[in-house]
């Protein structure tokens, strides 16, 4: 991998300082958002049964760990399996995510190139992967960084015409979670679309047995493993909580809300900048009708597919959205906007956009909204206190030698400790609202109308508060508490 250009080189070392400083910093930090679920739980379940079973046990069963279902189970059989290697170390999780981010680093430098000339390179790559939701999700060592990568990889491969590439980045992408199969799916559609406008001749029905032979091996596995998770489980989530998510909308105000959900988490977290970029280009290519490249065309439908999928989701579900969701097309996005604004503007004007870019990317970990509006902290350094936070408030719950039987919290907080911290084996924090005590953080984002009880002094005292940075969180006391 040759770098010409001198920048390109103090960029590469800055983007590598900057993940390696954070797998440093973050080793010892506990499971955190989804990962407790997606990685921690159903890791514990490989590596307590030894493999035993493919299948968890399904939601509604009443065990501790229970499948996603919806989910493959590859995350949980590979954690499993490093910590069987490594040891049960909450670091075999980061380091790991290392590793990925050497492989994202490589495959995007090779896709960026292919777009860009390198004296533009360095500094798109420097915008992709410096983004606030990427650096926040590889720090807590998420499945969606991986299944980002996986979509790299991938990417990379239809534009290279790598097909051997293609079915080990589809493999992964489709395997670590749903979302990742419908960007597998939208990808598919994208690589016959750019075949089509490289070789028109060829598209016939060998061209397109061809051309899904790198998919077939992961739609076998898929497909395999579905079929026997309904026959020996049935429906994802039956009598579960998860069926309101996927359920329709039922009142046009909830499709409102939920629309404006899908746009804030589109924007927020300085990516506003290059979707206002990426409409000036809209704009003013369709008034050039200037020709636009068969990788540009290609990555156009790409994005519009995904963008379209979950839009369509706002009128079919109510499902929550997080930032991290859009991780695949916002990096589509920011190269047809970054292609775009070079085509149409000259150097000077380029090399601005590319600075106010990188500034606004710098706010990103600082957009913390009121406590009414829920926030995507996985999504944004500025979670990064709550492990300090957690630490000291257990400390103390444990010092003062409070009946766990007697707390609750809400999200990330309550549970089994043992999942988080992979220690403190089977001290489990409860979720009844009515319970003696009650640890709040602004890090759950729970219902408004129990954080507005929390501030009646009538019914709760505050008994100890930590604060950090933007976190807070506090352990309130019942005064109305009966023992029952």
């Amino acid at each position: 991998m040759k770098i010409e250009y001198k920048s390109n080189i103090i960029f590469f070392s800055l983007i590598v300082l900057v993940y390696t400083l954070l797998t440093f910093l973050s080793a010892n930090h506990g499971y955190f958002w989804d990962t407790i679920q997606q990685i921690s739980k159903e890791a514990h379940w490989y590596f307590q049964t030894g493999f035993s079973s493919l299948l968890m046990p399904p939601q509604g069963s009443g065990s501790a760990v229970v499948a996603t279902g919806y989910h493959p189970p590859l995350m949980g059989i590979m954690t499993a399996a490093l910590w069987k290697v490594f040891g049960y170390r909450l670091w075999v999780s980061h380091v790991f995510s290392f590793l990925w981010a050497i492989v994202l680093l490589f495959n995007s430098w090779k896709i960026i190139t292919n777009l860009f000339s390198e004296r533009n390179a360095g500094w798109v790559l420097l915008i992709v992967l410096l983004e606030p939701t990427l650096l926040a999700q590889f720090s807590i060592a998420s499945p969606d960084f991986i299944l980002f990568t996986a979509f790299i990889i991938s990417l990379r491969a239809v534009l290279e015409n790598k097909p051997w590439l293609l079915s080990v980045g589809i493999f992964f992408l489709c395997g670590i979670n749903m979302r990742g199969i419908f960007a597998g799916a939208a990808l598919f559609l994208a690589n016959g679309y750019f075949n089509y406008l490289q070789e028109p001749k060829s598209w016939n029905i060998r061209g397109i047995f061809k051309m899904a032979l790198p998919y077939l091996p992961t739609f076998v596995l898929l497909a395999a493993y579905f079929i026997y998770y309904f026959r020996a489980n049935g429906w994802f989530f039956p009598d579960s909580a998860e069926t309101g998510h996927y359920s329709l909308p039922t009142e046009p105000v909830r499709v409102v809300k939920h629309l404006a959900e899908f746009g804030l988490r589109s924007v927020e977290n300085g990516r506003i900048v290059v979707w206002l970029v990426g409409i000036y280009v809209a704009v003013n290519l369709l008034k050039a009708r200037k020709t636009l490249s068969n990788e540009y065309k290609a990555m156009l439908l790409l994005f519009s597919l995904l963008t379209g999928l979950y839009l369509v989701f706002v009128f079919i579900t109510q499902m929550p959205f997080s930032a991290r969701y859009f991780m695949p097309q916002f990096f589509l996005l920011t190269l047809l906007a970054l292609l775009g604004a070079r085509n149409l503007l000259c150097h000077k004007k380029v090399m601005t956009v590319f600075i106010v870019i990188l500034c606004f990317e710098l706010t990103g970990h600082c957009w913390i909204y009121p406590d009414r509006i829920a926030k995507s902290w996985d999504c944004t350094l500025a979670h990064w206190p709550y492990y300090e936070l957690r630490t000291k408030c257990f400390e103390y719950i444990d010092g003062q030698k409070f009946d766990y039987k007697e707390v609750s919290a809400g999200f990330c907080l309550y549970g089994n400790r043992r999942f988080v911290e992979l220690g403190n084996i089977d001290k489990i924090v409860g979720t009844r609202p009515d319970n003696r005590y009650f640890i709040y953080s602004n890090i759950s984002n729970v219902e408004d109308s129990f954080a507005n009880e929390l501030k009646d002094k009538t019914r709760w005292t505050p008994v100890k508060e930590f604060k950090k940075g933007f976190v807070i969180m506090t352990i309130y006391k019942n005064r109305n508490y009966s023992g029952n």
